[in-house]
């Protein structure tokens, strides 16, 4: 499904925003995925999944709709994941900067019983929390094998981390915004 006005969005209400990735069209005829949502001119909004955005960009419809005979990018899929990554850790920095972000499982623990809203991202190759009755709660949400413990080091500035959680529900919900579109392109490469 392409998606090529945003007021769809407001207009119908089995689309979610939040499953669909921006998609712009640079002067050069590159497509350039718009996580921000600030790139200017003629976009379109395409489903968070490498294999659909892969099938819909060899489709004519859309070199029709954006009135240009080929793309200049062919595997936005990398890219999207790249930026995606990036957001999502430059966000967990952001979270530890305001006091938001628990590192380690005993300091997620803490926070827990305190009732804290809570995201939980675990890295790869980290023990597994989803079998774990004591963070499974409707107020946790629980993200596992989608970074890596360097990655979450660099956004934290501590070794070998595996663990963080999120305790403010505004980075909570950008975040895991962020995580669902990256789940759709994860597994595709």
């Amino acid at each position: 499904m392409i998606v090529l006005n945003k007021k769809t969005f407001s207009d119908r209400d089995d689309l979610n925003e939040d499953n669909f990735i921006k998609i712009c069209l640079s002067p050069d005829n590159s497509l350039v995925p718009d996580l921000h949502d600030n790139l200017p001119g003629k976009s379109v909004w395409l489903p968070a999944n490498n294999a659909l955005i892969t099938e819909i960009l060899g489709k004519e419809d859309l070199k029709v709709y954006f009135g240009v005979p080929e793309f200049l990018t062919t595997d936005l899929g990398p890219l999207i994941s790249k930026i995606l990554r990036k957001k999502i850790l430059n966000s967990i920095s952001l979270a530890k900067k305001s006091g938001n972000l628990a590192i380690g499982i005993d300091a997620i623990k803490t926070q827990l019983t305190q009732k804290k809203h809570c995201l939980i991202l675990v890295a790869k190759g980290a023990k597994s929390l989803l079998k774990n009755s004591f963070f499974l709660s409707k107020n946790t949400s629980i993200f596992e094998c989608m970074l890596e413990q360097d990655d979450l080091g660099k956004s934290t500035g501590k070794n070998n981390v595996k663990y963080v959680g999120i305790l403010s529900k505004n980075f909570k919900k950008t975040i895991q915004v962020d995580l669902n579109k990256l789940k759709g392109f994860i597994d595709n490469h």
